[in-house]
């Protein structure tokens, strides 16, 4: 229902925008047309491939805008100003989107301080038990508060200047959603070098964003989102064993644990012993370069929210003891 609501209030803004700057009917049907089509054929074809329904952000608005660029060209629109009336309807859809991510627990955050807590309704409909009742970081509410100041923004700054409401839009989002991506906490998405689909996406966008209109500010963006890109991909093994994937295969090997020894693909070993108190002693150990006692604290506060960890008798061997 925040979808349809988003889309909605997007048409509205792309109706005020294309008669404040006096937009063609050719540049009109451009802009309404092409950004809802092109969702249609991504998500249609994503539910092909997979099988399942998969609606990625950046998959349908890189399709948009891709579609709108291209077809206004060849048609001969006023391209610049159609890009900035999608992408403003993009980030004005995304602010209550992400409301909507936000009420069925999706794209949720990791454990956290303070945050959101979701609870059994949220487990019935896909999100993970582990972590039911916890603190999580607010990211979609982060998200739709910082897609809705962007688009204020860019409209009040680039209105005279055709082409630089989107540049503002697009350089600010890629920045922000590079940073929040590590907070994320929902672990079916594809990685490649410790970045997240998402993180690659944003150094395309910014890159683009530098090759059609280079200057401080999208240098500056740029070089900021590949330095910690380099850097996050340079020390991914640290943090590895507690990102999200492992943790849920890791959760998949302690539902089942007994006293038999079992190891997750990056190499850490897990078993289960009952003691007599009536605590779950999970024996953990690994040959992981990152495997310590300080990791065996962040796994399990991520896992347990009550545990404690002591060190066994053997180098390397932890023991985490929990309720």
């Amino acid at each position: 229902m925040l979808g349809f609501v988003g889309y909605a209030v997007g048409n509205a803004l792309g109706i005020i925008l294309v008669s404040a700057w006096g937009l063609t009917l050719r540049d009109r049907l451009v802009v309404f047309l092409l950004p809802p089509l092109a969702f249609i054929v991504v998500v249609f074809a994503a539910r092909v491939i997979l099988r399942e329904e998969r609606i990625v952000f950046y998959q349908v608005a890189g399709a948009a805008v891709s579609s709108v660029l291209v077809v206004g060209w060849i048609a001969g629109a006023h391209v610049a100003r159609c890009l900035d009336v999608t992408v403003a309807g993009i980030g004005t859809f995304l602010a209550f989107g992400r409301l909507g991510c936000f009420s069925v627990a999706c794209c949720h955050g990791r454990p956290a301080r303070f945050g959101v807590v979701y609870g059994p309704a949220h487990v019935k409909v896909g999100f993970w038990s582990r972590w039911s009742g916890r603190r999580l970081w607010p990211v979609q509410l982060v998200e739709s508060a910082v897609t809705t100041t962007l688009v204020v923004l860019a409209l009040i700054v680039g209105w005279t200047t055709p082409g630089l409401p989107a540049l503002i839009y697009v350089v600010g989002y890629g920045a922000c959603r590079f940073f929040l991506e590590t907070r994320r906490g929902d672990w079916t998405r594809p990685h490649a070098y410790g970045l997240s689909e998402a993180q690659l996406t944003s150094i395309v966008a910014l890159t683009a964003c530098v090759a059609w209109k280079p200057s401080l500010v999208t240098i500056a963006a740029f070089a900021l989102v590949v330095g910690s890109a380099i850097t996050i991909a340079a020390t991914r093994k640290r943090r590895e064993l507690a990102a999200p994937p492992h943790l849920h295969e890791l959760e998949r090997l302690c539902s089942a644990a007994s006293e038999a020894r079992q190891e997750t693909t990056l190499g850490l070993m897990v078993s289960c012993h009952q003691l007599p108190d009536g605590r779950s002693d999970w024996v953990m150990s690994s040959n992981h370069p990152a495997w310590s006692e300080a990791q065996a604290h962040r796994i399990a506060a991520m896992l347990w929210p009550k545990h404690e960890v002591v060190a066994g008798h053997a180098a390397g061997v932890l023991h985490v003891l929990t309720p």
